[in-house]
């Protein structure tokens, strides 16, 4: 499947389809897709002039192919010059390096030659300044002469980090090991420490006029006086037990003067969870914050409670760090207007649609403005990125939003050759009562009056868009199921919007484990389902909610699979104790002393007698078989089925094209083999299906 390259968490986001050059008289598209037999995704960087309308041929087209699990294109810039762009390019043979492209000489210029792979940027409109990320060498800090000779004390580590130092694995396992350097025109880069951990996928934007540079980043020493925030999910972070030497998934914004390459923080307060927005001011004279903290120290208590529970816009000077409020409400900044001197910034109410306003500021303070009329883009053509449930994504064109479009490009005509199955926006109730929505996924011959197995696919539901697998490729494979005569349910949250009071309590489990018996129950109404073969996954978090429903549900699963993700267990707790204090949240307390008994009712594991489903476990990069052992080693003493597929240079959201196919083809194979009892009777499957046969037989003797 062809998709288009702007990476993103959910990775299929209309958000950026088409970079637009400053004067808008052309665009570029970054699109991918995966080779199979060479093992490695291609990225094709497409550009169009303003004519698009009238011709659908490009102006010019870069290939870039990467053998990693890095995009071979990413973040694609404009130049001021409107011809030039700069992006990070990979190859397989050479490692990823800051690029220009000349769209009108087709000129491909490597701008750095760093000695290690540069993972962000960001740059100046003129390309003058430039400010980048890169990965560190690997160093195996356990063998050094000294550590060969006196050994190595432990100073709070988490066990992954000593497992795998030393390992290419140490670099996407650590949180903080990036380097960050700024690059000037005719000189070398100079590298910039930072006190707090740098990573890849936070926010990085040097000011149009080079001046200043906005780092998200991971804080290392968290200050006490920040557990006063009302926020409860960052309460959690703040107080996380870690070590003095590791970072905190606590977030806040530093400010880079490239001048005198010195860094700070920006505003001495936490970040939000939220990546909403911010907007360069005159080319960096300020910058406008969405939802920001302010800080607590030195003001009145009125005016602390006030900060404690509220978010505002504001606007901060980078030179002084001073703050100027805009507004408390929860909007989102989007655009600053030159002309009128205006900020827009974006309102969206729980239906998800969309408003704004403008503020301009008089004085020492802002007022909103009585009008929005002049608030639109320029007269540059309107490119879209559609799709739906049962609607393949292309791209579009218009002269303007509301005008008659054109298709600018079918990504995948393949697809008009394929039957799919269709998929349908269900809602329900869980059986503690709370309203859910999903997509129902039928096989491509259903008939009504059959009873089909059901495989439970967990995490998100959009109905605006187009998933062949699911929200990601990692264990999810919806249609391939639905294609072997499974019906998959992909369990959106709760349609009252009211998930996020339950997140990080012990009442997180239980209301999802009510969702998933819910749609069980409802679908065996329909007539649909056989409900004792209903299979269920958990990826990420929903290891957690699927773990606990397999150990303290009455329902059956007739099978099940965990892949990459938390599990709220007790061995988990231990081994990464810098991360989070999750584990004692959702668990009622630490595993120890008066919470104990909480622990033993509600952790998983300790509950693992109870279960009888076949569970398969996948583990992506090695320090995820941490996560994954407690489960493994307690299935294994007890003969209970367990299956595990380590991909030991996977990440989190599976990339190379072979990972994506062991672990969406093994759970097809996994749940047919469960649900229908079907062998594939393919030579290089027969151990697979050998060792499930034993696994069948263990629990037939059970």
């Amino acid at each position: 499947m062809t998709r288009i390259g702007v990476p993103g968490y959910m990775d299929d986001s209309a958000s950026n389809v088409a970079q637009f050059s400053p004067d808008q008289t052309r665009f570029a598209l970054v699109l991918k897709k995966g080779n199979l037999a060479h093992d490695t995704n291609e990225y094709t960087l497409t550009f169009r002039t303003r004519d698009a309308l009238s011709s659908a041929k490009a102006e010019a087209t870069l290939k870039m192919e990467s053998a990693s699990n890095r995009e071979a294109i990413k973040t694609v810039r404009w130049l001021s010059d409107n011809r030039r762009l700069l992006f990070i390019g990979e190859s397989p043979a050479a490692m990823p390096q800051i690029y220009s492209f000349d769209v009108m000489t087709r000129r491909l210029k490597q701008i750095t030659h760093h000695a290690n792979p540069i993972v962000a940027f960001d740059a100046s409109a003129d390309g003058k300044v430039i400010v980048f990320e890169a990965d560190p060498p690997v160093k195996d800090i356990m063998d050094t002469p000294e550590v060969r000779r006196a050994g190595f004390y432990a100073t709070g580590e988490d066990l992954g980090e000593i497992l795998l130092a030393g390992t290419p694995s140490s670099r996407s396992w650590s949180r903080d090991s990036r380097e960050l350097f700024v690059l000037t025109s005719g000189r070398l880069p100079q590298k910039i420490a930072t006190p707090d951990g740098i990573w890849p996928n936070l926010t990085l934007s040097v000011a149009p006029n080079g001046r200043y540079a906005l780092i998200e980043a991971l804080v290392r020493d968290v200050p006490k006086e920040w557990l006063g925030y009302g926020d409860r999910v960052l309460h959690e972070f703040i107080a996380a037990n870690k070590a003095p030497t590791a970072t905190s998934l606590v977030e806040r914004y530093l400010m880079l003067d490239t001048n005198s390459k010195t860094i700070a923080p920006l505003i001495d307060a936490p970040k939000s969870w939220e990546h909403d927005g911010f907007v360069w001011v005159d080319g960096g004279r300020s910058i406008i914050l969405s939802k920001a903290y302010l800080p607590l120290a030195s003001i009145s208590v009125e005016e602390g409670n006030e900060r404690a529970n509220n978010r505002y816009v504001v606007e901060v000077n980078p030179a002084t760090h001073s703050i100027s409020k805009i507004t408390s409400d929860s909007l989102v900044a989007k655009r600053w207007m030159a002309k009128s001197k205006e900020i827009v910034l974006e309102a969206k109410d729980a239906s998800g649609a969309t408003g704004t306003k403008a503020y301009r500021r008089k004085g020492a303070s802002w007022d909103e403005t009585a009008s929005v009329s002049n608030i639109t883009e320029s007269n540059r053509p309107a490119v879209t990125y559609e799709q739906d449930m049962n609607t393949a994504p292309k791209i579009w064109v218009a002269a303007q939003p509301e005008a008659e479009k054109k298709l600018l490009l079918d990504l995948n005509p393949q697809f008009s050759r394929l039957c799919f199955a269709k998929e349908e926006q269900i809602t329900w109730q869980g059986t503690d009562g709370h309203p859910l929505r999903g997509g129902l996924y039928l096989p491509p011959d259903y008939q009504p009056n059959h009873r089909y197995p059901l495989v439970i696919q967990t995490h998100a539901f959009d109905p605006h868009k187009f998933w062949i697998d699911g929200p990601w490729s990692s264990a999810f494979a919806a249609q391939p199921l639905a294609a072997r005569g499974i019906v998959v349910l992909q369990v959106g949250g709760a349609a009252d919007g009211r998930d996020s009071l339950y997140r990080s309590t012990p009442s997180e489990a239980p209301r999802q484990m009510a969702a998933f018996e819910g749609a069980i129950d409802y679908l065996d109404r329909r007539g649909i389902i056989d409900r004792e073969r209903v299979g269920i996954i958990g990826f990420s978090r929903t290891v957690f909610h699927v773990a606990y429903t397999l150990t303290h549900s009455k329902y059956h699963f007739a099978a099940a699979t965990l892949a990459d993700g938390f599990n709220a267990g007790y061995f988990e707790e231990i081994a990464f104790r810098n991360v989070t204090s999750e584990h004692n949240v959702v668990n009622g307390g630490p595993p120890y002393g008066a919470s104990l008994p909480s622990w033993l009712e509600r952790a998983p594991a300790f509950r693992i007698a109870a279960l009888h489903s076949p569970v398969r476990l996948e583990s992506y990069g090695m320090a995820s078989t941490i996560e994954q052992w407690e489960w493994f080693s307690l299935l294994s003493q007890q003969k209970k089925p367990v299956d595990f597929l380590l991909l030991p240079r996977g990440t989190h959201i599976l990339v190379k094209p072979s990972e994506r196919l062991a672990s969406q083809q093994g759970n097809v194979d996994w749940f047919t083999f469960w649900l229908n009892g079907e062998i594939d009777g393919a030579p290089k499957k027969r151990e697979i299906y050998a060792r499930w046969k034993e696994l069948r037989n263990d629990q037939r003797a059970q």
